[in-house]
């Protein structure tokens, strides 16, 4: 080796590192063995990443939702029966002076005549906002109605008739024993299915759906006429095989056993642990919502949203 490779490789090195490409450590668990050792106690704490058509980050603010992760502790945790959860979102907000100075900066150009040098925008500023609350469920026991974390309220809530982001104990036993059970989300699900004209309502959003793809594949097939059983659309269908879901436990890159199941208002990645049948990732359908404004920013990110957990602390 020459000792010009020798400086190069030190040098490639402190830049790579420099860049923040650190390895992170890799869990020697088996999917099984991992999925086995997450019970939690009180004081663990989840990051929950919220997701557009499966993926994170600035896609999610671009499409006009809510990108920043939310931060959950778990208050108290009882397995198959209780959870107490607090939780946290850090946003960055727009300051009050930093708008009104890009105001008063439009006012400007706008009124500035033809051949003016305009001046170059302000510069915006921000300040940081918290939004926290608490919340808590006494129904993981039975219950069929989840709550997702965009639907959590502000402020302490006290308990709700909802698992929140678990499945119940007798739900996750029977997916597990059956390949089959009935979730709803309390979406637009929920509510729609209790309307007389419920048959009527899911048929013209289901048909409209799949207008839209035949439109963007070219397909000519008449759709079948056929009656639109509600009870099976909240029938949440488990693949055969389990399935496998990465995330960082304690900082460590590790691997899961999850059940991979959907229904027609979203798909579900469930970590397979009966004692802590967590919802890792869920992939919200456009029929969640009844929203068939697919083309627009805000129609993806509310028809496709969805969320992801990141991050698992449990170590104590």
């Amino acid at each position: 080796m020459t000792s010009k490779h020798l400086f190069v490789i030190p040098l490639l090195c402190l830049l790579l590192v420099g860049a923040g490409c650190v390895a992170t450590e890799v869990s020697s668990l088996t999917p099984e063995e991992a999925t086995a050792s997450l019970s939690f106690v009180s004081g663990n704490e989840l990051v929950i990443r919220p997701t557009v058509l499966g993926v994170g980050g600035k896609i999610v603010g671009w499409l006009g939702a809510d990108e920043e992760e939310r931060a959950v502790t778990i208050d108290s945790w009882t397995a198959g029966e209780r959870v107490g959860l607090s939780w946290s979102i850090k946003t960055q907000v727009e300051t009050a002076g930093s708008k009104a100075a890009q105001s008063a900066y439009d006012v400007q150009v706008a009124s500035s005549p033809v051949g003016t040098e305009i001046p170059e925008p302000p510069e915006p500023t921000y300040e940081e906002r918290v939004v926290e609350g608490t919340i808590a469920s006494t129904s993981m026991k039975s219950t069929q109605t989840l709550m997702l974390p965009e639907a959590w309220p502000e402020e302490e809530v006290g308990e709700v008739e909802a698992s929140l982001v678990w499945l119940s104990r007798d739900n996750y036993e029977e997916l597990v024993n059956t390949r089959k059970t009935k979730v709803s989300l309390g979406l637009f699900d929920e509510s729609l299915l209790k309307v007389e004209d419920a048959t009527g309502r899911i048929k013209s959003v289901v048909d409209s759906i799949s207008g839209l793809l035949s439109s963007v594949t070219g397909s000519t097939k008449e759709p079948v006429e056929e009656a639109v059983d509600t009870d099976s659309l909240l029938t949440l269908e488990a693949e055969a095989d389990w399935g496998e879901f990465t995330l960082l436990v304690d900082n460590v890159r590790t691997t899961v056993r999850v059940i991979e199941a959907k229904n027609a208002f979203a798909s579900y990645k469930i970590l397979a642990n009966v004692d802590n049948p967590l919802i890792l990732e869920i992939q919200l359908t456009p029929l969640s919502q009844g929203n068939l404004e697919l083309l627009s920013k805000d129609g993806i990110s509310e028809g496709f949203g969805g969320y992801e957990v990141t991050r698992i602390n449990v170590r104590r």
